[in-house]
């Protein structure tokens, strides 16, 4: 890993969370992210191909996963948890369930 920019790093872990989220695209990654287990991580290179890959997000390892939003007065809200396992990077992203 030495090789690579820890800020290059974080800007690609930022535009993968953006992409996963963000984009009407990534729809059914986000559905199937639902469809495992709530903690189960699932590994975000499942989802893309290793021309993508290697073009866009080359040297992350991030792991996803969804939580129930234990604050939430109905069951629509979840959390969708990403760990970047190089540079030890995470966030925490609220989604509506009613989006999809």
């Amino acid at each position: 890993m030495s090789g690579i920019d820890k800020d290059d790093l974080s800007l690609k872990f930022d535009m993968l969370i953006d992409h996963i989220i963000a984009k009407r695209s990534s729809q059914p990654v986000l559905r199937d992210i639902f469809g495992h287990s709530s903690g189960n991580w699932v590994n975000f290179r499942n989802y893309i191909n290793e021309d993508a890959y290697n073009n866009e997000y080359k040297g992350l390892d991030v792991y996803m996963c969804w939580l129930s939003d234990i604050n939430a007065t109905n069951d629509q809200w979840r959390l969708v948890a990403f760990f970047e396992n190089n540079q030890l990077y995470s966030q925490i992203l609220t989604f509506n369930m009613n989006t999809l």
